[in-house]
């Protein structure tokens, strides 16, 4: 019951960081790559009922249609729970190219929303470079964002909170 209550309040306090002190100048998706590392820990209900919490926060916050931060944060929950799977993500340099990677499908879904909505302001070739280079500046900090979340969990484990791995049961 504590660990969700933790990382909402440190998602909380990422999305303040990121809205009301690094916006006007310094514009990077914390929430995604908390999302994402959240995402790559064995608890599955965490890292979704983190991504509904955070994504509902960002489609209030924003001018944007209801669902499209939320469908964003799922797809990045996903993305990570795939690469978890998949790649070694004890080092750092696989977990730095999947968080890449999924905050590239998180800005594939976000155009091509706004392109079925009928969104103009939204042209794909005036944004993509200066997204590309929040993307990867995003990336780089995945280490950072890595110790963050180790250190929660750190912290929790001191309250006898352990993560239930689904792989650990045998089907009937």
């Amino acid at each position: 019951m504590i660990a969700p209550l933790v990382f909402s309040l440190m998602g909380l306090a990422l999305f303040y960081l990121q809205n009301l002190v690094f916006f006007p100048h310094v514009h990077l998706r914390l929430l995604a790559l908390l999302l994402f590392y959240v995402g790559l820990r064995p608890s599955l209900s965490l890292a979704m009922g983190l991504a509904l919490i955070l994504g509902l926060l960002q489609d209030c916050y924003a001018s944007t249609p209801l669902g499209l931060h939320l469908g964003g944060s799922l797809l990045v929950v996903a993305a990570a729970r795939f690469f978890r799977v998949r790649l070694l993500l004890q080092r750092l340099g696989p977990q730095v190219l999947g968080s890449l990677a999924a905050l590239a499908l998180q800005e594939a879904w976000f155009q091509v929303s706004t392109f079925i909505l009928g969104y103009q302001g939204f042209v794909l070739a005036e944004v993509a470079p200066v997204h590309a280079i929040e993307i990867v500046g995003t990336a780089a900090l995945g280490p950072l964002m890595h110790l963050l979340v180790a250190g929660a969990e750190q912290f929790l484990r001191r309250f006898g909170w352990r993560p239930v791995d689904p792989s650990l049961y045998q089907p009937y």
